[in-house]
């Protein structure tokens, strides 16, 4: 990691919670709040690989609020257009993960800092200014400039070419292991946030892993 000159970060899962809207999900369907959230997770990166490959690109947000319509039907609960636009604001400001702000502020000052996220500019620009952390970045890059999605090859070279780094000189930082593998196999340096889970079985293992983010202040 000594030749590391920038980290780029993933945003969400891994800069910003996406359980922070529990409470908020619970308020609205009780029990069923649990279900929901990891279904509305999954079908949102589910939406986003398939309407990669159909090149039928919408933006994240819309992805976004068509996985909600789908956690909540198969739920079987009833989703009104309320409850429908006050979960996608609140969706807009999700929390930073506790330890994200020192640590980007840590890493700011003998690196540069960017993200890359697959989220629409203004949903992205909103939850970076929520969360007070657009001091530390250089670059705020969206997929959206291509009207595609991760884990397309070009979505990455965005990162490059903002940079104007190789991208063996970008460590790639993403809590997403389907993210890890996509990272490594276009050529980053990748940085793996272990939150419990499992990494991807696609021969392009992470070359490091970590258990949380403050690591990359102190371990790397």
């Amino acid at each position: 990691m000594d030749k590391i000159n920038s980290f780029v970060f993933d945003a969400y899962g891994t800069l910003f919670n996406v359980n922070s809207l529990d409470v908020r999900l619970t308020h609205y369907f009780g029990d069923q709040a649990e279900a929901i959230s990891a279904t509305w997770r999954r079908k949102q990166l589910e939406y986003t690989w398939l309407r990669a490959l159909m090149q039928r690109y919408v933006p994240f947000s819309q992805v976004t609020r068509e996985a909600l319509t789908y956690a909540c039907q198969l739920a079987n609960v009833k989703l009104t257009d309320k409850i429908c636009t006050d979960l996608l604001q609140r969706y807009g400001i999700l929390k930073a993960y506790p330890e994200v702000t020192d640590t980007l502020q840590r890493l700011s000052q003998t690196h540069r800092l960017a993200v890359l996220s697959n989220a629409d500019p203004a949903f992205l620009e909103r939850a970076v200014q929520y969360n007070q952390l657009g001091s530390y970045l250089e670059a705020v890059l969206s997929t959206d400039t291509l009207q595609t999605f991760k884990t397309v090859p070009p979505v990455y070279q965005l990162a490059v070419d903002a940079l104007q780094i190789p991208p063996k000189q970008i460590a790639f930082v993403t809590s997403n292991p389907w993210d890890a593998a996509g990272a490594k196999s276009f050529g980053f340096t990748t940085v793996w946030i272990n939150r419990g889970t499992i990494p991807e079985q696609l021969g392009f293992a992470a070359d490091t892993e970590i258990s949380h983010i403050q690591d990359l202040a102190t371990d790397l």
